[in-house]
């Protein structure tokens, strides 16, 4: 909050300044391919291009889950020009807040360059969520993209050091709708049952998290850390209904050589899990998803 209180006496004070010293006005980018959705194996995408040859810039949406959030990734010369693979300013408007953003790790797109990528945007949250838990009556579901807020967002804007680019997506309604057609398709290629899934009271809960994270970080795969590589994967395992782990897919937002399996070997051999349940209690089989962030310090 006080960022942003800062950042509101700061244009106050430079209003009574010459126009010299405002912030430009975005450049702005339409787009220069449809939405493109992918149902891959693994996760949902949906992407689109801005701008014209010599300046094309990517922008994907993905989830590797069922989700209220979603992954963003921005690949393109605008990264380099803003030099935002530092820190930057980003805004899904008009109906979202501007919000700073770090990115924690250095990522490179295919064919675009470097890029830059997050989850979802600042104050994201699904307002039933905090009050449910596994003694909830409430279900926690088959979770999904939301509609109205997709209805608040027709541009995404980055921004740093006064330079500013809009990519022109238009409204994201009807990309959220596809996002949540594309997910429901890929829980059941799982072999997953979407209605059971809809039904769940609780969602898998890893038990020895720590154990497993100390694994992880113990097996940084040799050929990427030789090379100085650095990748963000995201883990999606099948939890039986006795806790077991049957089985386990890795995928990467971006581009991710030298990266093996290694953060599912140890998921399959060490993670257990206390299984989901259905609003009768009892175990059932259903997903779990993490993030694991590959990074060298």
């Amino acid at each position: 909050m006080l960022g942003r209180i800062i950042s509101a006496a700061l244009l106050i004070s430079i209003a009574a300044q010459p126009a010299a010293a405002a912030a430009r006005e975005p450049v702005i980018l339409e787009p220069s391919s449809t939405w493109q959705i992918d149902y891959g194996e693994t996760r949902c995408r949906i992407g689109r291009i801005f701008g014209e040859d010599g300046g094309k810039t990517a922008l994907y949406l993905e989830q590797y889950a069922p989700s209220d959030e979603f992954e963003w990734v921005i690949g393109g010369p605008l990264i380099d020009r803003l030099n935002a693979s530092h820190r930057f300013t980003i805004q899904f408007g008009p109906g979202q807040a501007p919000y700073e953003f770090r990115p924690k790790i250095n990522l490179t797109m295919e064919n675009f360059g470097k890029a830059v990528g997050g989850n979802g945007f600042e104050g994201w949250s699904n307002a039933e969520d905090g009050a449910k838990d596994e003694n909830s009556a409430e279900p926690v579901g088959l979770p999904s993209l939301s509609s109205e807020q997709g209805k608040g967002i027709d541009w995404i804007e980055v921004s740093r050091a006064g330079r500013a680019y809009r990519l022109n997506t238009g409204n994201l309604a009807p990309v959220f709708d596809a996002m949540n057609a594309c997910m429901e398709n890929l829980v059941t290629h799982w072999g997953a049952d979407i209605e059971t899934m809809k039904s769940r009271k609780t969602e898998p809960e890893i038990v020895n998290l720590e154990q497993v994270v100390r694994l992880v970080q113990t097996r940084y795969p040799k050929a990427a850390e030789m090379h100085g590589s650095q990748a963000s994967l995201q883990i999606r395992v099948m939890v039986e209904a006795d806790g077991t782990v049957a089985k386990c897919h890795t995928d990467s937002v971006t581009k991710a050589e030298r990266f093996d399996d290694s953060a599912c070997v140890v998921f399959l051999e060490s993670a257990k899990f206390k299984p989901a349940t259905d609003l009768q209690n009892r175990p059932i089989p259903s997903y779990y998803a993490v993030r694991v962030s590959y990074q060298l310090y």
